[in-house]
């Protein structure tokens, strides 16, 4: 079965489902291996793994080549944590025609608005973020 038609059955699953974050190739095939239906290509772990803090310091083209390692020797599925789309909605766009080249089947992205801070002592941020997952085609 496709990766990215098992990737759909369980975002379709009635039954809670559970992936394991991987972070390079061995990784994945450890979580394959140990009977995971999907993994968790975790934003924070690949920037760890390089050496980086998890903003954005590594770029989406250095998280693509570790996660075509992770796909290469992997048969379930990979969902990207995607951040807030390194940067732009351009950005975003491409990212996700290079990941449907390399068979990567799902990215989460996650938008948020900020408000500007009123000075006041007892007024903080506010955010809403909104978090959509999609499986490629």
């Amino acid at each position: 079965m496709k990766k990215t038609t098992q990737l759909k059955q369980m975002i379709h699953s009635p039954k809670l489902e559970f992936l394991m974050e991987a972070h390079n190739g061995l990784s994945a095939k450890i979580v394959e291996e140990a009977g995971f239906k999907g993994i968790w290509a975790s934003g924070l772990s690949i920037s760890a793994a390089m050496g980086v803090r998890d903003n954005n310091e590594a770029s989406w083209t250095q998280v693509l080549e570790v996660l075509e390692f992770m796909s290469d020797v992997t048969s379930v599925p990979i969902l990207l944590d995607g951040d807030t789309g390194y940067g732009n909605f351009n950005n975003a766009r491409r990212l996700v025609k290079k990941l449907e080249q390399r068979q990567i089947e799902g990215y989460a992205l996650k938008i948020s608005s900020f408000r500007k801070p009123i000075p006041s002592l007892t007024q903080e941020h506010n955010s809403s973020p909104i978090s959509m997952s999609f499986a490629a085609r």
